[in-house]
């Protein structure tokens, strides 16, 4: 396989999963702002994800102008649209190595948000059916590519940019949300805001199974970190991203075995935490020290993988 078209599988995975955390969170901090006309709750999601809250201060003022921008706008780079563009160009160029099923799902994807028959009828839907519809065509690439993708080199590289890209999203929500609001209330008995704020990332049917009590910051911190079970956690993924480099790396046979080192290093880092050693530590110097290795990783799959001309 060429370098090209492993660099073009990993970025159609992570496209598909940076989008689909976008939408999920456009709906969660919807739903959150139903109770008040104000814009201001998503100047975050406007700086993480398109780059500057600038861009919409002085023109949006109420919910649906703001997810029309970030969902619709072709000006920039991160909006959902042009996020799924990036991702079915990748998906073009690598036909042959992705199951016809695939590439069907994501070019109606494509097709269905570039007319202007869709954009039109997407302004007469409660925002939150229409984010709904968007959902479910991540919905059916995620199950389309499950049941009919081949267990081969190409499905690797679709795994490593979709468990990198959830890896980043998962420290992005501690790093910025949960650290931030750490500083400023200990008293988590808001329960609708710490519902939507698991809710944006998937996890609120879990934290309730799981812990079966009031919402609490350490138990919040426990389960998007070291969560076994949740299919979002740190861990969760980092153990994926190690099992797709193991198979990577018994197809392929690299000259180095430093990726297999560097992920399994991570692995076993979280493995033996718990949330008394996390607290220990401090919740910043935690997530550093795994974006630090994170790095790293991401460094050598480009080194290993996507900078040469033969797999």
């Amino acid at each position: 396989m060429l370098s090209r078209v492993a660099n073009n599988l990993f970025w159609m995975d992570r496209y598909m999963e940076r989008s689909y955390g976008l939408l999920n969170l456009i709906k969660a901090n919807y739903n959150s702002t139903l109770d008040s006309d104000s814009s201001s709750s998503w100047g975050g999601i406007i700086n993480s994800y398109l780059g500057s809250e600038t861009i919409f201060q002085n023109n949006f003022d109420d919910s649906i102008s703001i997810i029309d921008f970030i969902i619709f706008d072709k000006n920039n780079s991160n909006t959902l649209i042009n996020m799924i563009t990036s991702a079915r160009e990748n998906a073009r160029s690598v036909q042959e190595h992705i199951s016809r099923e695939i590439w069907l799902s994501i070019n109606k994807y494509f097709l269905d948000i570039s007319s202007e028959d869709f954009y039109k009828s997407s302004r007469k839907k409660d925002p939150i059916e229409f984010i709904n519809e968007l959902i479910q065509y991540h919905h059916i690439y995620y199950s389309v590519a499950d049941v009919t993708q081949e267990r081969g080199n190409a499905y690797c590289f679709m795994n490593l940019g979709k468990y990198l890209e959830r890896i980043l999203q998962s420290i992005d929500f501690l790093n910025v949300k949960v650290r931030s609001l750490k500083k400023k209330d200990n008293n988590l008995m808001e329960s609708y805001f710490w519902k939507n704020l698991l809710v944006s990332i998937g996890g609120y049917q879990l934290y309730i199974k799981t812990y079966k009590t009031i919402f609490s910051i350490d138990n919040i911190i426990e389960m998007i970190s070291i969560n076994d079970f949740f299919p979002r956690s740190i861990k969760f993924s980092v153990d994926k991203l190690n099992t797709h480099i193991y198979r990577l790396e018994k197809f392929n046979k690299p000259d180095s075995n430093n990726l297999n080192f560097l992920t399994g290093k991570l692995k076993n880092d979280l493995k033996y935490s718990n949330i008394e050693s996390i607290n220990k530590k401090g919740l910043k110097k935690f997530v550093k020290e795994i974006q630090l290795q994170l790095n790293e990783i991401s460094n050598e799959i480009n080194k290993v993988y996507f900078y040469q001309k033969n797999i």
